[in-house]
């Protein structure tokens, strides 16, 4: 938080208590909740995860047992097509199934139990019935093998056929009619309960049996068989009845009776388990909605607590800027803020800077007090100043005009000193000019020899360098030359490999063709090179004759220069005597003119004084006014 000190004779500090967040930096405040944010989505993202996965688990098994109850539909099939068709393969598949069904009901209850769901007891009933199923299952495969076994030949069935058989023969060699027909209508009863054992079959096939027995049954042949027959029929009847006439009878019946529990049991489990998994739904919707609300809460919650910290810090900074800025111009006080976050940063900056306000005020009003003084000063020396340079004024008009009047008549006597002297200036010049022309002719004369020496220099090095170009042109016609016989030597070699050299004979003859042009083009550089380097000595030759001659005229020159040198000397000596008296003249001239010019400055300068004094007059006029602005400026603040 923020302190204040009043001024010098109040040393008063207002502390406000120590914040947690106050040693705190607001960019390390703004991390914390970018870090508290993503910790709270992290930690809703897994908790998300971890209920989606346990809702994923509950649908799994509910699956599961879906897939229980297909498991179950799956044996009642092989059960009825096992009563049905008496294949032993249908067992198999039995058996297959069955053991799937277990295993898938163990793995059930293992999900079950994870999931602390409380059916656990309700597997234990549907694994329960279905063992009970599974051996019902069992008794009735052994009982229909006792039957009517597929795999033996000691079934009940196959007794009755083997007696049914014995019967016939016997009926058949009495060559009774009348007994063979009720033979024929005991077999189609016999066969009729074969294939649809019921009650009612039952109960026609005994009256037929009786009805046979009261008719034959007295004749001797036939006796031990229809005996025979009837006890394999009655053991059938029997075996039948064990097994279940219908459906709701018999092992049959007790079979039809568990699987009937153990599907109630499992549809029932079903449908606690899709409760289940509704009410884990909406318990997993609860924790989510209640466990981001919580975290929005906590998040909002710290979001307000840090953003009031920064905002309060903020607004006492501002409220002590405003009340330096709008007040009393205290510059004696001080934040003094406390904590390590940019705002303390800003505030000790802002003391920092108040600090040398408050020394920079001082030393202006000190600096005030001293210009208040000179500008006081100032004026009383210029109010004197200005009344010296008035009467300087006045007596420097009166001596410049008795100075004019001396040199008006010293200006006669130059004009007429000037007018002897211009004669022999005039000589004099004409002479300087003649010499001066043979001066430039001598000189461009001799500017002319020395050129002309370094043409020749630079044509005889061209000369050296085109027998060096010579040279090089030598060397490449060699090259050419030796590039010819190698391009005939490459012919040679394609014209020996016949047809698959035929490219290569192609080359060689461009190659050779390029190495003969090659030759003529170096022939014609060696003529063109050897026709310049004979141009070039006779140029060399002309260069040295015409050397020759500029050497002899430029010493004619020189001569003409001496002789106009010696006419000038005796001009020079003539005009000297003339400007002695000139110059004696012009001195007293110059003397008179400088005592005008200077007594005339000295005139304008009290005029200038006297102007500028009174601009330092105006001038601390001006000071006077803006001390007393900074004395009103400086008063606003207390220091």
């Amino acid at each position: 938080m923020f302190q204040s000190t009043e001024s010098k004779s109040r040393s008063e500090h207002h502390t406000q208590p120590t914040n947690f967040f106050d040693r705190w930096t607001i960019k390390a405040k703004l991390l914390a909740i970018n870090a508290i944010l993503l910790v709270g989505v992290i930690c809703y993202g897994m908790f998300e995860q971890y209920s989606l996965n346990n809702m994923h688990e509950l649908e799994l098994a509910s699956v599961e047992n879906a897939e229980a109850e297909i498991d179950l539909l799956t044996l009642r099939r092989h059960e009825k097509d096992f009563i049905a068709r008496h294949d032993i393969k249908y067992q198999q598949r039995f058996n297959q199934t069955f053991s799937q069904l277990t295993e898938r009901l163990r793995q059930l209850e293992q999900r079950i139990k994870e999931h602390n769901l409380g059916l656990d007891g309700r597997i234990n009933v549907i694994t329960a019935t279905l063992e009970q199923y599974g051996v019902k299952f069992g008794q009735l495969v052994n009982q229909i093998e006792i039957i009517d076994s597929k795999t033996t030949g000691q079934s009940l069935v196959n007794k009755l056929t083997d007696s049914r058989k014995l019967l016939r023969d016997e009926v058949i060699s009495l060559n009774n009619l009348e007994a063979k027909l009720k033979l024929s209508e005991l077999m189609e009863k016999d066969f009729q309960y074969l294939a649809y054992p019921s009650e009612r079959t039952e109960l026609e096939l005994a009256e037929s049996l009786q009805s046979f027995y009261q008719q034959f049954a007295y004749l001797p042949m036939l006796q031990s068989s229809f005996n025979n027959y009837q006890t394999d029929l009655v053991n059938l009847f029997k075996a039948n009845t064990q097994l279940g006439l219908s459906p709701s009878l018999g092992i049959r019946g007790a079979l039809r009776s568990t699987v009937h529990t153990t599907e109630k049991e499992i549809l029932s489990l079903q449908g606690e388990i899709e409760s289940s998994i509704l009410l884990a739904a909406d318990q997993v919707k609860m924790q989510l909605h209640v466990f981001g609300g919580v975290l929005a809460l906590i998040l909002s919650g710290l979001l307000m607590l840090i953003g009031r910290n920064i905002i309060g810090r903020i607004q006492m900074i501002n409220t002590m800027m405003h009340d330096i800025a709008k007040g009393n111009g205290d510059l004696t006080v001080r934040m003094n803020a406390t904590g390590k976050d940019e705002l303390a940063q800003l505030a000790g900056s802002f003391d920092t800077f108040t600090s040398k306000l408050h020394s920079l005020i001082k030393d202006v009003a000190q600096a005030k007090d001293v210009l208040d003084e000179s500008s006081s000063l100032s004026a009383l020396s210029a109010n004197k100043s200005m009344g010296n340079a008035e009467q300087q004024k006045i007596e420097s008009e009166s001596v410049a005009t008795a100075v004019n009047q001396l040199v008006h008549t010293s200006h006669e006597i130059t004009s007429n000193i000037e007018h002897a002297a211009a004669s022999a200036s005039n000589m004099k010049d004409s002479s300087q000019l003649a010499r001066d022309i043979t001066h430039r002719a001598s000189s461009s004369m001799q500017t002319l020899s020395v050129d002309i020496a370094n043409s020749q220099s630079l044509i005889e090095q061209l000369e050296e360098q085109s027998h060096q170009i010579n040279s090089v042109v030598s060397t490449i016609q060699g090259i050419a030359e030796q590039t010819n016989l190698l391009a005939l030597n490459a012919a040679i070699e394609a014209a020996r490999a016949g047809e698959h050299g035929r490219g290569f004979a192609v080359v060689a003859d461009e190659v050779r063709d390029l190495s003969m042009k090659t030759d003529n083009s170096t022939r014609q550089i060696e003529s063109t090179i050897s026709n310049l380097s004979s141009q070039i000595q006779t140029t060399v030759s002309i260069m040295a004759a015409s050397q020759q001659q500029a050497e002899s005229t430029m010493q004619n020159t020189l001569q003409v220069v001496d002789a106009i040198d010696e006419v000038n000397q005796q001009i020079e000596d003539l005009f000297g005597m003339n400007a002695q008296i000139a110059t004696a003249s012009e001195e007293q001239s110059m003397v008179s003119n400088e005592i005008d010019r200077n007594i005339t400055q000295i005139a304008s300068l009290a005029s200038d004084t006297y102007q500028e004094v009174q601009e330092s007059v105006r001038y601390s006029e001006q000071v006077s006014e803006v001390n007393s602005k900074l004395d009103s400026l400086v008063a606003q603040f207390r220091y």
